[in-house]
């Protein structure tokens, strides 16, 4: 069937935030005004550029109908969005980064997905690109339909693909149905800077049946040397940003859930905020949550210690035993567990023979 006769009566909105990115905007627009589906509305969102970005988005704007563009204070990526959510008219949605570029027929392939299997979502895979358009090592996502239709396949969905990252964490290589976004009133955390790409894909899939994930790679991620990605580096601030991350899912997870799967809140806390660990120490971790003095992590870790047999759940069996006694560790150290101790020393002792790093040298 010819891509561009199927279904191409659906409206697309293509979010593009902006920021400071004068360099790289108009390959952007550029290759989203020239997809094969043309039914398609940008919503460019400038916020609060201090360069050229907005006179780009204000040329195209004058030479191209289907954009519209709105320049704005600085308020964030995830401010932005959901402005752009408000804004659009589109039976679809996806997004675009202002620094990144797609192929032609990205739109086209996604619809066509998304139309002939009858899912909710599609998510597609990327090339990593440099500042120079060089490619550079690519990943590989998970292919195919994935049914999501129960509360377990959709728990299963985020703490066992979603978090480990076999579809990806980001929006931008996604098409989303719009109702499911308004219905729900799913939008992007505001105050996160860690992960809001992954919170909202969450919420989302929390109202999904299914996802589409497909072999073609149309988009193009740019990895720029200025970038800000990664510029987190304190545990402090990575721990307190992912407890921004967690609080922010917890209302959708609480809303759409009911009875047990509801009450598995704590394995999506727990597996969560070992990611804000990663590379650090168990003892990293202890200095961070002593440091920032919230309660709400050591609430959930100490309900998720309650159900030891569930780790399995969303780790495979030898990682649950280690994580199990990693969050039995901070728990130890942060309320001062005599017998906790006891049995994590004669557990050292056992990892030390064979040759392992203990649990509080141990990185997540």
């Amino acid at each position: 069937m010819d891509t561009l006769d199927f279904k191409a009566n659906k409206l697309v909105s293509i979010i593009i935030p902006a920021f400071n990115i004068e360099n790289y905007i108009g390959q952007c627009l550029k290759s989203v005004l020239s997809q094969t589906y043309r039914h398609i509305e940008l919503i460019v969102v400038d916020d609060g550029s201090t360069d050229n970005t907005w006179n780009h988005i204000e040329t195209a704007m004058k030479n191209d109908h289907r954009i519209r563009g709105f320049h704005r204070d600085n308020s964030g990526v995830s401010t932005a969005r959901n402005f752009a959510l408000e804004q659009a008219d589109g039976d679809y949605i996806c997004f675009v980064d202002g620094d990144d570029y797609v192929s032609n027929d990205m739109v086209a392939t996604m619809v066509e997905a998304i139309e002939r299997d009858s899912s909710d979502w599609v998510n597609c895979q990327y090339h990593r690109t440099d500042d120079s358009g060089n490619l550079l090592e690519e990943y590989d996502f998970l292919q195919g339909n994935i049914k999501t239709e129960t509360d377990d396949m959709k728990l299963n969905l985020i703490l066992n693909t979603l978090a480990d990252y076999q579809l990806g964490y980001e929006v931008w290589n996604k098409l989303y149905k719009a109702s499911i976004i308004k219905d729900n009133h799913i939008s992007f955390i505001q105050d996160c800077h860690i992960g809001e790409d992954l919170a909202f894909n969450i919420c989302y899939a929390l109202h999904a049946n299914s996802i589409s994930s497909i072999a073609a790679r149309t988009y193009y991620y740019r990895i720029r040397s200025n970038s800000t990605m990664g510029s987190v580096n304190s545990i402090k601030k990575n721990f307190e940003e992912h407890l921004i991350f967690v609080k922010g899912i917890q209302p959708y997870f609480e809303n759409a859930f009911s009875g047990q799967i509801k009450e598995k809140y704590y394995q999506l806390v727990f597996k969560f905020m070992a990611h804000a660990g990663e590379g650090h120490t168990a003892d990293d971790m202890v200095n961070a949550i002593k440091a920032t003095k919230d309660s709400y992590y050591l609430y959930w870790l100490n309900v998720a210690l309650k159900h030891k047999s569930s780790f399995t759940d969303f780790y495979s069996y030898d990682k649950a035993k280690i994580y199990y006694r990693y969050g039995l560790y901070i728990k130890t150290k942060i309320e001062g567990d005599v017998f906790g101790d006891i049995y994590l020393k004669i557990y050292d002792v056992y990892r030390k023979l064979r040759k392992r790093p203990t649990i509080g040298e141990w990185k997540g």
